[in-house]
């Protein structure tokens, strides 16, 4: 049974007097439970694909799994850093796009300087 200490016992103790150090070490040892987090925290993004643009992520998807462990999150992340790597080194006057009259012709151009 623990043993009860009236408000004279406490009053008089320091801060560390009040609980067991070697205990509060110990918790520190333990590891924490369930999944690790991944190294790059990602913001929740609600993604509307269309049923070939979902085709082809998992295709992705399974396509990378056969080598390394990704999920479609990372897919879509690398995807997103290609295409503003692309537009970067290619696009120093900002007029790229500027004949494209819908997304098509914006893919088209994209698909254009992949070519080069």
């Amino acid at each position: 049974m623990a043993k009860q200490r009236s408000a004279e016992d406490i009053s008089g103790s320091t801060f560390a007097d009040l609980y067991d150090v070697q205990e509060e070490l110990g918790r520190r040892g333990l590891k924490p439970m369930g999944r690790p987090r991944n190294k790059i925290q990602r913001k929740p993004t609600t993604v509307y694909l269309t049923k070939e643009e979902a085709m082809m992520l998992r295709r992705l998807h399974l396509t990378f799994n056969e080598h390394i462990p990704v999920n479609k999150s990372q897919i879509i992340g690398m995807a997103i850093e290609l295409i503003s790597d692309l537009l970067t080194s290619h696009d120093e006057d900002g007029d790229l796009f500027a004949g494209a009259r819908s997304l098509e012709g914006v893919q088209q151009k994209l698909q254009d300087l992949m070519m080069l």
